[in-house]
């Protein structure tokens, strides 16, 4: 069977997903407004955290980091990959990540999200006829329709995240009982992550009744609750960056329902000047007292500070939660190793 690729299934059912969408806005709201409105805290007690955000906003290292923080506290962690390009294998000392999940660190497993497999899978669940599922599997004409139908790639996809998080077909990767404490996912940038989140209210009003209609609503329901799932936004101190993820934030809270913990902000420049410091700068650049680089160098830190402060306050003002704010790390690489002070800014997170 051919694999299909995600990003290019989105970009050309786009419009039919967005009308689907319309749709859902007008007539079936059937989540709890008063919850929706609402962050929550942290995601202490969430198994399933989908981590998001604009492209270019680092969610991959706020994904491993966040892995990361979670074995340091015991946790038995398996890290997802849905996105693409593959930046993953990367952060984990260049692991080539497959189906099946593998040990990649202490206490942490790391799989990606195949396309092919998970759409097999869901035809598997679908019809427990595993001679009918394999011989449907080798269609050519199933495969033309399973590419053209919109949600039904993002249905498999989210499936086979449900399976994983009831403790199914994890294998030994996470050791001998084959389960884990928590599942964090390495979720596409915003503008797909949208549509994939969607897909049990957009696919799901059109396949209402039989075994997909279940599975989308079993799906559904466990994206919605607040116990079990969290979708964490990320953003960089940048205006685009914060306006993405604060509209991205209420799209998925005030559209679609999902429960959306505090936002993280990375890239965060560290205070390097007190008051008295920023004042001397200033007289300094006034006086022309000091060498010039210096004085750009200053400048430069300054105004990535003050940029940061300002770009928090916007995201504090609009979620209502002060954003967690993550360290500018000055490296042209990341490792599992360089995590350690992503990891140390996310564990309030974890810790409630």
């Amino acid at each position: 069977m051919q694999s299909i690729d995600c990003k290019r299934h989105l970009r050309r059912d786009g419009a039919v997903q967005t009308r689907a969408l319309a749709n859902f806005r007008c007539s079936r709201r059937r989540f709890d407004r008063a919850r929706a409105r609402q962050y929550l805290t942290g995601v202490r007690t969430t198994r399933l955290v989908i981590v998001t955000g604009k492209g270019g906003v680092g969610k991959t290292t706020i994904a491993a980091g966040l892995a990361r923080a979670a074995a340091e506290r015991g946790e038995r962690v398996l890290l997802v990959e849905v996105a693409t390009p593959s930046r993953l294998g990367s952060i984990l000392e260049g692991a080539d990540l497959g189906p099946t999940p593998r040990a990649v660190a202490p206490r942490v497993s790391a799989v990606a999200l195949d396309e092919q497999r998970a759409l097999e899978a869901l035809v598997d669940r679908l019809m427990p006829l595993r001679l009918l599922s394999r011989r449907l599997l080798s269609s050519e004409s199933f495969r033309t329709v399973a590419a053209a139908v919109p949600g039904i790639l993002e249905a498999a996809l989210l499936t086979q995240l449900g399976a994983w998080l009831d403790g199914k077909e994890l294998g030994y990767g996470l050791g001998r009982d084959g389960r884990c404490d928590r599942i964090i996912v390495d979720a596409p940038a915003s503008g797909h992550t949208v549509p994939l989140l969607a897909t049990p209210e957009t696919l799901g009003g059109i396949a209402t009744m039989g075994p997909l209609g279940e599975a989308l609503r079993k799906t559904g329901r466990w994206l919605r609750d607040a116990a079990r799932t969290a979708v964490l936004v990320v953003a960089i101190p940048e205006d685009w960056a914060v306006a993405e993820a604060i509209e991205l934030a209420r799209s998925l809270q005030g559209e679609l329902g999902l429960p959306v913990a505090r936002p993280v902000l990375n890239g965060v420049f560290p205070k390097r000047f007190s008051r008295d410091e920023e004042r001397a700068l200033h007289n300094a650049e006034a006086q022309a007292s000091i060498d010039e680089a210096l004085l750009r160098a200053g400048r430069y830190f300054l105004a990535r500070r003050e940029a940061a402060t300002e770009q928090s306050r916007r995201l504090r003002s609009a979620t209502g939660e002060r954003p967690v704010e993550l360290p500018y790390l000055f490296s042209t690489r990341m490792s599992w190793s360089d995590l350690e002070p992503i990891a140390e800014g996310l564990s309030p997170l974890l810790a409630g």
